[in-house]
Protein backbone atom coordinates (compact mmCIF):
# COMPACT_ATOMS: atom_id res chain seq x y z
CA UNK A 1 0.00 0.00 0.00
CA UNK A 2 1.56 3.26 -0.94
CA UNK A 3 1.66 6.62 1.42
CA UNK A 4 -1.10 8.01 -0.93
CA UNK A 5 -3.57 5.25 -0.51
CA UNK A 6 -3.53 5.37 3.16
CA UNK A 7 -3.60 9.16 3.63
CA UNK A 8 -7.55 9.36 3.95
CA UNK A 9 -7.83 12.83 2.47
CA UNK A 10 -6.46 11.52 -0.39
CA UNK A 11 -9.28 9.08 -1.34
CA UNK A 12 -12.14 10.78 -1.58
CA UNK A 13 -14.51 11.56 -4.16
CA UNK A 14 -16.07 14.56 -4.50
CA UNK A 15 -19.96 14.65 -3.49
CA UNK A 16 -20.98 18.12 -4.58
CA UNK A 17 -20.19 20.87 -7.36
CA UNK A 18 -17.97 23.66 -6.33
CA UNK A 19 -20.42 27.40 -5.44
CA UNK A 20 -18.78 29.25 -8.03
CA UNK A 21 -19.57 33.01 -6.27
CA UNK A 22 -17.83 31.18 -3.10
CA UNK A 23 -14.66 30.18 -5.12
CA UNK A 24 -14.78 33.46 -6.72
CA UNK A 25 -15.08 35.11 -2.93
CA UNK A 26 -11.88 32.85 -1.70
CA UNK A 27 -10.28 33.90 -4.95
CA UNK A 28 -10.83 38.09 -4.18
CA UNK A 29 -9.68 37.26 -0.48
CA UNK A 30 -6.32 35.56 -1.66
CA UNK A 31 -6.14 38.59 -4.23
CA UNK A 32 -6.15 41.18 -1.84
CA UNK A 33 -3.64 39.44 0.33
CA UNK A 34 -1.65 39.25 -2.43
CA UNK A 35 -1.72 43.60 -3.18
CA UNK A 36 0.36 45.89 -1.89
CA UNK A 37 -0.02 47.52 1.28
CA UNK A 38 -2.46 50.30 1.45
CA UNK A 39 -1.42 53.90 1.42
CA UNK A 40 -2.90 55.91 4.65
CA UNK A 41 -6.59 55.74 4.32
CA UNK A 42 -6.48 54.25 0.95
CA UNK A 43 -7.98 50.44 -0.56
CA UNK A 44 -5.06 48.33 -0.94
CA UNK A 45 -3.19 48.91 -4.12
CA UNK A 46 -4.42 45.83 -6.07
CA UNK A 47 -2.08 46.32 -9.14
CA UNK A 48 -0.22 42.92 -10.21
CA UNK A 49 -2.46 40.70 -7.68
CA UNK A 50 -3.76 38.63 -10.07
CA UNK A 51 -0.44 37.87 -12.29
CA UNK A 52 1.14 37.30 -8.78
CA UNK A 53 -1.59 34.74 -7.66
CA UNK A 54 -1.84 32.97 -10.92
CA UNK A 55 1.92 32.79 -10.65
CA UNK A 56 1.76 31.12 -7.51
CA UNK A 57 -1.00 28.57 -7.55
CA UNK A 58 0.23 27.74 -11.59
CA UNK A 59 -2.79 29.03 -13.68
CA UNK A 60 -3.09 31.30 -16.64
CA UNK A 61 -4.32 35.04 -15.39
CA UNK A 62 -7.19 34.35 -17.86
CA UNK A 63 -8.15 31.24 -15.85
CA UNK A 64 -8.21 33.76 -12.25
CA UNK A 65 -10.37 36.17 -14.15
CA UNK A 66 -12.90 33.47 -15.21
CA UNK A 67 -13.13 32.56 -12.01
CA UNK A 68 -13.77 35.69 -10.47
CA UNK A 69 -16.36 35.80 -12.73
CA UNK A 70 -17.69 32.88 -11.49
CA UNK A 71 -18.22 31.45 -15.45
CA UNK A 72 -16.31 27.97 -15.07
CA UNK A 73 -16.96 24.97 -12.65
CA UNK A 74 -13.41 24.52 -10.78
CA UNK A 75 -11.39 21.39 -10.63
CA UNK A 76 -10.72 19.93 -7.02
CA UNK A 77 -7.03 19.55 -8.17
CA UNK A 78 -7.59 23.42 -8.87
CA UNK A 79 -8.55 24.02 -5.21
CA UNK A 80 -5.54 22.12 -3.64
CA UNK A 81 -2.96 23.33 -6.14
CA UNK A 82 -4.49 27.07 -4.47
CA UNK A 83 -4.68 25.71 -0.78
CA UNK A 84 -1.27 24.37 -1.16
CA UNK A 85 0.14 27.19 -2.54
CA UNK A 86 -1.54 30.00 -0.02
CA UNK A 87 -1.24 27.52 3.17
CA UNK A 88 -4.58 26.80 3.70
CA UNK A 89 -6.44 23.59 4.93
CA UNK A 90 -7.09 21.84 0.98
CA UNK A 91 -9.83 20.14 3.33
CA UNK A 92 -11.77 23.37 4.62
CA UNK A 93 -11.47 24.77 1.56
CA UNK A 94 -13.05 21.99 -0.15
CA UNK A 95 -15.94 22.20 2.18
CA UNK A 96 -15.88 25.82 1.58
CA UNK A 97 -16.94 25.93 -2.21
CA UNK A 98 -18.73 22.66 -1.88
CA UNK A 99 -17.02 20.17 -3.20
CA UNK A 100 -17.64 17.92 0.17
CA UNK A 101 -19.55 18.46 3.12
CA UNK A 102 -17.90 18.22 6.63
CA UNK A 103 -19.79 14.44 7.31
CA UNK A 104 -17.74 13.45 4.02
CA UNK A 105 -14.52 13.66 5.38
CA UNK A 106 -12.85 11.06 7.27
CA UNK A 107 -11.16 11.79 10.72
CA UNK A 108 -8.46 9.46 12.42
CA UNK A 109 -9.51 5.22 12.67
CA UNK A 110 -11.78 4.76 15.94
CA UNK A 111 -10.17 2.24 18.02
CA UNK A 112 -13.49 0.14 16.65
CA UNK A 113 -12.02 0.28 12.90
CA UNK A 114 -8.31 -0.75 14.17
CA UNK A 115 -9.60 -4.21 16.22
CA UNK A 116 -11.06 -4.65 12.57
CA UNK A 117 -8.32 -4.11 10.62
CA UNK A 118 -6.02 -6.13 12.98
CA UNK A 119 -9.49 -9.17 13.72
CA UNK A 120 -8.84 -9.30 9.60
CA UNK A 121 -5.06 -9.77 9.57
CA UNK A 122 -5.47 -12.74 12.41
CA UNK A 123 -8.12 -14.36 10.99
CA UNK A 124 -6.07 -15.00 7.73
CA UNK A 125 -5.62 -19.13 7.85
CA UNK A 126 -3.46 -18.99 5.08
CA UNK A 127 -0.76 -16.83 7.24
CA UNK A 128 2.15 -18.18 9.65
CA UNK A 129 1.58 -15.87 13.10
CA UNK A 130 5.03 -14.08 11.93
CA UNK A 131 3.45 -12.85 8.56
CA UNK A 132 0.16 -11.93 10.85
CA UNK A 133 2.91 -10.39 12.97
CA UNK A 134 4.49 -8.58 9.96
CA UNK A 135 1.62 -7.22 8.40
CA UNK A 136 0.60 -5.77 11.53
CA UNK A 137 3.67 -4.25 12.37
CA UNK A 138 3.00 -2.56 9.32
CA UNK A 139 -0.88 -1.38 9.96
CA UNK A 140 0.54 0.19 13.46
CA UNK A 141 3.42 2.20 11.11
CA UNK A 142 0.65 2.98 8.86
CA UNK A 143 -1.48 3.93 10.95
CA UNK A 144 1.13 6.09 13.63
CA UNK A 145 2.41 8.05 9.90
CA UNK A 146 -1.65 9.04 9.19
CA UNK A 147 -1.84 10.22 12.83
CA UNK A 148 1.34 12.28 12.52
CA UNK A 149 0.40 13.73 9.35
CA UNK A 150 -2.76 14.90 10.35
CA UNK A 151 -1.26 16.75 13.72
CA UNK A 152 0.87 18.63 10.98
CA UNK A 153 -1.81 19.57 9.24
CA UNK A 154 -3.70 20.94 12.50
CA UNK A 155 -0.08 22.38 13.44
CA UNK A 156 0.08 24.10 9.64
CA UNK A 157 -3.63 25.43 10.21
CA UNK A 158 -2.82 27.21 13.54
CA UNK A 159 0.36 28.55 12.44
CA UNK A 160 -1.91 29.95 9.26
CA UNK A 161 -4.25 31.49 11.76
CA UNK A 162 -2.47 32.99 14.12
CA UNK A 163 -0.09 34.63 11.07
CA UNK A 164 -3.35 35.63 9.69
CA UNK A 165 -4.51 37.59 12.88
CA UNK A 166 -1.07 38.72 13.03
CA UNK A 167 -1.63 40.45 9.73
CA UNK A 168 -5.50 41.36 10.25
CA UNK A 169 -4.24 43.24 13.36
CA UNK A 170 -1.30 45.25 12.00
CA UNK A 171 -3.62 46.15 9.07
CA UNK A 172 -5.94 47.05 11.30
CA UNK A 173 -3.45 49.33 13.18
CA UNK A 174 -2.36 51.28 10.23
CA UNK A 175 -5.81 52.16 9.29
CA UNK A 176 -6.18 53.57 13.08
Amino acid sequence: MTRESRFPYDQLVAGGVVDRAEWASVVRELLEQEGAPASKGGKPRTHGAKTRFAAKVGVAVRTADSWLRSEVDVKEASVKAVAEAYGINAISLLIRVGFYTREEIPTGLTNKQIDEEQRAVLELDDLSDQQKAMILQALDEMRQDDERILHEQRTRDRRRRQERVAELVERARRVA
